[in-house]
């Protein structure tokens, strides 16, 4: 397996990871900065080696061989993402890129040796789950920020990786776990204002959906 098809598939099983089984061409071309037409031709050789099925006009989606390739590659990604953070102190805006050059070279053995490593963490560094030696993984439900109204706290559990975003809440020292106390909602463009630690924190509406968390009601109660 070529890296060009390892990573077409891992950008498919992570779209796929908790949405839809279909994935429009459209949305992969966009990822890779490709023509459409180049990343059909690029799906029908896939589809001919057993990883994907295409569907035309719809999208495409992946076989139970290319779920378990797509999972595998996820797993490793994330497994160097923590080691890169929490070993090497890099922040969270910066491990993704490092991770997906290291997830070619990872064999077997040294997956495992690595989870064993970093005493099997469940999550990376942006709350994704990550599954144990068995394939099983730790799920949650989760609310997007833009749910949240006046008076709520929010809870940050999962950041999508947009490193603009990682290092805007970074710089203020936002990180998972980290709980942001909701002071008001601009009408006009939904903007959110917080406080973190008695410093303003400003989240946009569209940057509030990639956020996703628990909300605490003003009475204490999760919603």
């Amino acid at each position: 397996m070529t890296k060009y098809e390892e990573n077409y598939i891992k950008s498919i099983y992570e779209k796929t990871e908790m949405e839809n089984n279909i994935v429009k061409v459209s949305e992969i071309a966009q990822e890779f900065q490709y023509t459409n037409q180049s990343v059909i031709e690029m799906i029908k050789k896939m589809e001919a080696r057993g990883y994907v099925k295409y569907l035309p006009y719809k999208g495409v989606a992946l076989t139970e061989l290319g779920k378990k390739i797509g999972a595998r590659m996820v797993r490793v990604h994330r497994l160097w993402e923590v080691f890169l953070a929490c070993e090497l102190g890099m922040k969270w805006d910066e491990v993704d890129k490092e991770a997906h050059l290291l997830e070619h070279a990872t064999s077997k053995l040294l997956e495992e040796k690595l989870y064993e490593y970093l005493g099997k963490p469940i999550f990376c560094p942006h709350g994704n789950p990550i599954s144990d030696e068995h394939g099983d993984t730790t799920t949650a439900q989760y609310t997007s920020m833009d749910k949240v109204k006046c008076f709520d706290v929010f809870a940050v559990k999962k950041v999508k990786d947009v490193p603009s975003l990682l290092k805007y809440l970074d710089d203020r020292g936002i990180r998972i776990g980290s709980k942001i106390h909701i002071q008001s909602i601009l009408q006009h463009d939904g903007m959110i204002e917080g406080l973190y630690l008695g410093k303003e924190v400003f989240i946009s509406k569209e940057a509030s959906k990639l956020i996703f968390g628990v909300i605490i009601e003003s009475d204490g109660k999760e919603k």
